[in-house]
């Protein structure tokens, strides 16, 4: 399977039940409870392979977090490298982007007192956001921008 294959599906699509049930994952409700009219979110992980998902209110998979750490054990999405380039630094994916005319946004943070370089990739139906911290890929997301699938 592909990471971005995933986007779109509801929660209780077969392959994404299937994967759950293989890394014994609980999907966590997260609803409006301070009445502030945010939207309900479902939630998983899988900390062995550096995954959380995230689904909409009405379970729909928008956003896929991906920490880059070692995976010790099996990973459905090893094969996964055509489509979700990793890049060494900022620089070499920004200039991966204008090579291939993919539009970026670009930009610093601070989170936590953690500095972070960022940019992200937009395309049609999904973006690609590519966070480094001292230099250093550190975290991908990934997030659905069309209509669920069926």
């Amino acid at each position: 399977m592909k990471y971005l294959d995933l986007l779109g599906r509801r929660l209780k699509d077969d392959f994404i039940n299937d994967l759950f049930e293989t890394y014994d994952v609980e999907v966590i409700y997260d609803y409006d409870r301070n009445h502030e009219n945010m939207p309900d979110r479902y939630r998983a992980e899988i900390p062995d392979l550096g995954l959380e998902f995230v689904f909409d209110e009405n379970q729909i998979f928008l956003t896929l977090f991906i920490d880059q750490k070692e995976i010790q054990k099996w990973n459905p999405f090893q094969d996964d490298q055509a489509r979700l380039k990793k890049f060494s630094s900022k620089s070499s994916a920004r200039e991966f982007a204008k090579e291939n005319e993919i539009s970026v946004t670009e930009g610093k943070a601070e989170f936590m007192g953690t500095e972070s370089d960022w940019i992200r990739f937009d395309f049609p139906a999904y973006s690609i956001h590519y966070g480094f911290v001292s230099g250093i890929l550190k975290k991908l997301t990934i997030q659905n921008k069309n209509e669920p699938n069926q």
